[in-house]
């Protein structure tokens, strides 16, 4: 029997690099608006519910905080994923082979056990310590893909 290599535990900590990126591609989207062809009532409301769903993202990733945001991630080799939005309890599952896995970014795709629909995590060089980012990045490239059995998580 092969061991696996240990489970990486991280916790994400509020990300500079997406606060900006929020914040520039919400001045973007807001130019556009402004550039169409509408009247200003309906472009008002619409840059209301930019900004409200800004400020909501703004939140949730780049703070790192409300019930919304992933606040720890732990993946073992078997591509088994446990994720704790805010205070909650863990919600384990399996991570999906449409996950990225780049230097500069990394988006985990996931599915909950018993979930129909996948979610998903960004994370950014900034969210975690460099050496717990390698080691993620790793573990989620390199991990067993389709030859893993597939057994419902268990996290404790």
């Amino acid at each position: 029997m092969v061991a696996l290599p240990p489970a990486v535990i991280v916790t994400l900590r509020a990300s500079r690099c997406a606060g900006i990126a929020l914040g520039v591609l919400a001045t973007g989207t807001t130019g556009v608006v402004l550039a169409l062809p509408m009247p200003l009532s309906c472009q008002a409301g619409l840059i209301l519910v930019l900004v409200a769903w800004t400020m909501w993202q703004f939140q949730c990733i780049a703070l790192r905080s409300g019930a919304g945001a992933v606040s720890e991630i732990r993946v073992v080799a078997n591509r088994l994923i446990a994720v704790r939005y805010g205070t909650r309890p863990l919600v384990a599952g399996h991570v999906r082979g449409a996950s990225y896995v780049g230097a500069h970014l990394t988006t985990i795709v996931w599915r909950p056990d018993g979930a129909r629909r996948s979610r998903t995590v960004l994370i950014l060089p900034d969210m975690l310590p460099e050496d717990d980012f390698r080691r993620l990045r790793v573990l989620l490239r390199y991990g067993r893909g389709n030859d893993a059995p597939r057994v419902a998580a268990r996290w404790t």
